[in-house]
């Protein structure tokens, strides 16, 4: 069907009986557009949409309703849209953005309090409170393997000395001996969710069982001086995207007799794709 014009407010256009000739009709006959419609047919268009569209109307067009559409004419529709177009999930027409009730500022949240509430943070931590100098005390696990889609570890640390310490992450050691397991915590206390990691260890001298290993890279050496803390700095400067399928171990060395020393490790578990 040719367009002979752009319709207008009291248009609607239909073929005659032969299926080929366009004829116009008056505004009070009920028409459906069940296009599809491209969007030059949707912008030449001077009508009004008035709705209720149904979902199936909408999308039966090959291009998004893009307007200009008022406030009341999305509203019309019984497809629920959240006012603010394109803040809207393709793949879930019923989850959209929300703005605050005061200032209609939009509702955000970042990524690493989003994992908290889903249930895909976790934290792990050991101390030693009157550490020899030269003693140590030790984190240990292995990422989780090779996949496709790969879930992936993002990591961070924070790791305290009331004397001066060395922390050293080393990655793709061969475990050995030694340590004791400890199961990380799920920070959504409410979440029945474990963590990816396998044989996560603790180990120390205080305890007497320093886990020992072979090989591995230092990936990660920082000396700290005398009563001061390293971490909790911007995430996106100190965060550790981890290798899968690895093994790592997270070592914090007192310099000082005696001392207070602490490390803790936290991170989130996202899935590619």
């Amino acid at each position: 069907m040719s367009r002979i014009r752009p319709w207008t407010n009291g248009d609607q256009v239909a073929l005659d009986g032969a299926g080929n000739v366009p004829v116009v009709i008056d505004s009070t006959t009920p028409v459906n557009v069940l296009g599809p419609l491209t969007d030059a047919e949707l912008r030449a268009s001077a009508v009004n949409v008035l709705g209720p569209l149904t979902d199936a109307e909408l999308r039966a067009t090959d291009v998004p309703v893009s307007g200009p559409l008022t406030d009341t004419e999305l509203r019309a529709t019984e497809v629920p849209i959240s006012g603010v177009v394109g803040l809207v999930d393709p793949v879930d027409l019923t989850r959209y953005a929300e703005l605050d009730n005061l200032f209609r500022a939009l509702l955000v949240v970042d990524v690493v309090h989003h994992e908290v509430h889903e249930g895909d943070a976790f934290t792990m931590q050991t101390y030693d409170e009157g550490a020899a100098s030269g003693d140590v005390i030790q984190l240990y696990f292995k990422t989780p393997a090779t996949a496709s889609p790969q879930k992936r570890i993002h990591l961070v640390s924070e790791r305290e000395g009331s004397g001066e310490h060395q922390f050293i992450l080393t990655e793709g050691i061969t475990y050995s001996a030694g340590g004791a397991t400890r199961t990380p915590l799920n920070k959504n206390r409410g979440s029945i969710k474990t963590s990816a990691v396998t044989v996560p260890l603790v180990g120390s001298d205080k305890a007497g069982n320093v886990i020992t290993y072979t090989g591995g890279t230092i990936i990660y050496d920082a000396w700290v001086g005398l009563g001061k803390s390293v971490g909790g700095e911007n995430r996106g400067t100190v965060e550790w995207v981890l290798a899968p399928e690895t093994e790592y171990i997270f070592e914090v060395f007192s310099k000082t007799n005696p001392s207070l020393t602490a490390v803790i490790l936290e991170w989130y578990e996202h899935t590619d794709g």
